[in-house]
């Protein structure tokens, strides 16, 4: 990755500080990133572009030359999470390793508009997203695209989120949270909220906008799954 970073900054004719200049970064960054230091990159996706590599691509060597250096501690999240070991456990089906980047991943949910994101699972499968290298083998993974208001700023309308579903769920875990229908021949209804806690009776979760907790009967619980990664 270092050698791509520095012989394209040597096409490019700039110095290492303008080079920095076209992503915010300061010129001990980029020297940085020429030495070896990819983890610390933070306008990874804005230098995948100006590289010509598509962001799944550029995660895998950063994926590369991060486990390569062993240097883990500063590792950007979408980069933590591209490197994290798969735990097999018995609820997991494996499924062969798709390419990088392939768009094999369900797009679920129809949104029902409102400030409040409630989706419909009713099953349709509304459009296919590219599978985040730390989801390869995750046969349940599937993504919804946000809408409404209910988790701003967290999340923004438009922006893509993928689940984890074989992945437990801890406190502050950003969640998509399926309910049984309202009406007997209806559909499962879901949301996206922040997981709180289990109580005996409730599925406790809270949003940010406007902030409040909320209990979902615990007998209304389809399912919970966690988002694993997001992008706009």
């Amino acid at each position: 990755m270092s050698d791509i970073i520095r012989s394209k900054r040597k096409e490019m004719g700039l110095t290492q500080k303008a080079f920095g200049n076209l992503f915010g970064a300061q010129q001990t960054t980029v020297s940085d990133w020429e030495k070896g230091k990819i983890s610390m990159m933070r306008n990874w996706q804005k230098l995948a572009g100006s590289l010509g590599l598509r962001e799944s691509e550029f995660l895998d060597l950063m994926a590369e030359a991060t486990t390569e250096s062993e240097k883990t501690e500063r590792m950007i999240p979408a980069l933590r999470q591209a490197t994290a070991p798969v735990i097999n456990t018995g609820s997991i089906i494996a499924a062969p390793k798709p390419p990088s980047g392939e768009r094999d991943v369900p797009v679920l949910g129809r949104s029902k508009g409102g400030s409040d994101g409630e989706f419909e699972f009713n099953g349709q499968i509304m459009g296919w997203e590219w599978r985040p290298p730390h989801l390869a083998g995750v046969a349940e993974a599937y993504a919804s695209y946000v809408d409404g208001e209910s988790m701003y700023p967290r999340y923004k309308p438009g922006e893509t989120v993928w689940t984890n579903p074989p992945k437990p769920i801890a406190r502050g875990d950003d969640v998509i949270v399926q309910l049984a229908p309202n009406e007997e021949h209806g559909v499962p209804r879901g949301f996206i909220k922040e997981f709180v806690r289990w109580e005996p009776s409730f599925l406790v979760v809270c949003q940010f906008n406007p902030p409040m907790e909320i209990k979902y009967p615990r007998d209304d619980v389809v399912s919970i799954h966690k988002i694993d990664y997001a992008q706009k």
